[in-house]
């Protein structure tokens, strides 16, 4: 079921919605944690409020349809398939819309195919980071480690090149770029990740 106003009648938005600048004049709903939670735990929901911000606050389902398709799919929204486009509207449509509307977070007329951004959803500002994810680097981080604790080993028991200097020195050097490991990846400081 598409939208017969798809792509039309919408002016290009000037600026990024603030989530406290969301048009709306019905009253704010609490969210608790948990559904607010439950809320951001899907992309597609996330990309939702994504888009909604980036275009004024409101969206036809059409629109939010085509955006996270391609957006899932890696391409552009002339590229996708109509079978791309109809799998992520019939989520939209069937669940995380409606998800949205009932917990207060989007305005959702079925009917219309329109979604507004309401009030509710400056509430999940706090944990929402508009930056994808940065790499794991807990592969790299273990793979350190074992290289460390190898060198630090062969050098302790004074095998192979290892013997020209003392086991002291190896397991002081073990216990030292060890700590420099665990702190670089505790606190962020690895110069692998931007």
């Amino acid at each position: 079921m598409q939208d017969q106003t798809h792509g039309q009648g919408r002016a290009a938005p000037e600026r990024k919605l603030s989530l406290r600048d969301e048009p709306q004049s019905q009253t704010e709903k609490e969210l608790t944690k948990d559904l607010a939670f439950e809320i951001l735990y899907n992309r597609r929901r996330r990309d939702v409020i994504t888009h909604l911000r980036e275009n004024g606050g409101t969206a036809t389902i059409s629109d939010l349809a085509e955006y996270i398709a391609a957006k899932e799919n890696e391409t552009t929204v002339d590229a996708l398939s109509s079978s791309e486009r109809k799998c992520v509207y019939v989520g939209l449509y069937q669940n995380h819309l409606p998800m949205m509307d009932d917990a207060g977070v989007v305005s959702y007329n079925k009917d219309r195919g329109i979604v507004e951004l309401r009030e509710s959803v400056a509430q999940l500002e706090p944990y929402l980071d508009d930056d994808e994810p940065e790499p794991n680097s807990y592969r790299l981080t273990a793979v350190g480690a074992l290289c460390l604790a190898g060198i630090t080993l062969l050098g302790a028991l004074d095998i192979g090149v290892f013997t020209l200097v003392p086991a002291p020195f190896w397991i002081t050097f073990g216990v030292v770029w060890m700590l420099v490991l665990i702190l670089t990846d505790v606190y962020g400081l690895s110069p692998l990740t931007d």
